[in-house]
């Protein structure tokens, strides 16, 4: 009998398989987690994806299945992408739109148009899409779907008691992050560490002046009180300045009580200020936990945007409220009238950040168009405050 020594084929790979999550892809998701998000992972555990992907407020009712949807490879998950859902109110009205959020591609399989694939499933069920906060694969993945371009969101920073040792671990996360020329750099500034020492001081004198020139009194007929949940009355400032932007997501009751009260992980303080008795804003901060730097973060803020002095107060008291515990806050602004208020508080900024608008429907997506500029995003918007460890 003559043996043929020719190797057989390969059969061929079964073809990615794309689809929206179900509750029994949960085990298969968190194992995936656990493979790609590093020191990130376990805070994105089972709790928090039922709280942010199940539990929210804005998912429509008809809807059983978590707001995830997963590329598989067999039974392995290798890719993911995440809807928050969220309720924008534009001058078209109240527009159902999702947060993207988690975008993951297992290294494996990286380069195989996997997040177009997973983008592309979320349009057919989300049509209007926003990403505030973003890698530039996730960038190029908006821009492949015809996405907007927003205005100009910044992220700022207020020194107090700046250390070496922070500047050095900040340092490093950021190098993780960039080019082997970066990495290089950034390890031969630490090992110097007079650099980063230098640096810290000057951070921590270039804070003081800001602080010193911000202002200082809370004026009598202000007032600030610590509350545990949102009462109902906020609703009625919430419908009231709605309308002062082009563009916000929800501030009601219902959101904030879900977003600060009810998130798993994170410890949020929240302040009512009132003006005569009558409410007139809302501040919201956190303390970094012990896996991220020693930082304070004023995570949202919502107020008239003409009323300086309530915008002021308000981020006054924040960092009373942040300064015993941290040696920096961090802030970040969209708006014209909140970029001053901090600014005028001390604050420099240190990034800028363009959102991106992806939406399927022409008519919606030209209105949207007309007015990019100016919409109102904090650090509660998106997934953008969460625990970053370091």
């Amino acid at each position: 009998m003559i043996q043929n020594d020719q190797p057989s084929p390969k059969e061929p790979r079964p073809p990615l398989v794309v689809r929206r999550a179900t509750a029994e892809d949960l085990p298969a998701l968190l194992d995936f987690v656990g493979q790609t998000y590093g020191l990130g992972a376990p805070f994105k555990d089972a709790a928090r994806h039922a709280w942010q992907f199940e539990d929210n407020p804005f998912r429509p009712a008809s809807e059983t299945a978590p707001t995830i949807w997963l590329a598989f490879d067999g039974r392995r998950v290798v890719g993911e992408i995440a809807v928050q859902d969220g309720m924008l109110w534009h001058e078209a009205g109240p527009v159902p739109a999702g947060w993207i959020v988690d975008v993951m591609v297992h290294p494996d399989y990286r380069g195989q148009g996997l997040s177009h694939r997973i983008h592309e499933a979320i349009m057919v069920e989300r049509p209007v899409l926003v990403t505030l906060t973003m890698a530039p694969a996730t960038r190029r993945v908006a821009e492949r779907a015809g996405c907007l371009t927003l205005g100009p969101t910044r992220q700022f920073i207020l020194p107090y008691r700046l250390s070496t040792r922070t500047v050095m671990r900040f340092l490093a996360y950021k190098a993780g992050a960039g080019s082997a020329s970066r990495r290089a750099a950034i390890r031969l500034f630490n090992a110097s560490r007079i650099a980063p020492m230098i640096l810290a001081g000057a951070s921590r004198l270039f804070g003081a002046w800001r602080r010193w020139r911000a202002p200082k009194l809370l004026p009598a007929r202000l007032s600030i009180a610590e509350v545990d949940h949102f009462p109902n009355s906020l609703d009625a400032l919430w419908a009231a300045n709605r309308g002062l932007f082009p563009a916000v997501f929800e501030r009601s009751v219902r959101f904030l009580n879900w977003r600060f009260t009810q998130a798993p992980g994170l410890d949020y303080r929240c302040f009512l200020l009132r003006r005569d008795g009558s409410l007139v804003g809302y501040v919201v901060t956190r303390v970094g936990v012990k896996d991220e730097l020693p930082l304070g973060v004023i995570v949202d803020v919502f107020a008239d945007p003409r009323d300086h002095e309530a915008l002021d107060a308000l981020v006054a008291h924040a960092c009373r409220v942040l300064r015993p515990s941290v040696e920096y806050i961090e802030a970040a602004a969209s708006t014209p009238a909140w970029r001053e208020a901090l600014s005028r508080a001390g604050f420099i900024a240190t990034k800028t950040m363009y959102p991106t608008v992806v939406c399927t429907d022409a008519e919606l997506r030209d209105r949207l168009a007309q007015n990019p500029d100016g919409w109102h995003f904090t650090k509660a918007d998106h997934d953008w405050d969460q625990v970053h460890p370091v």
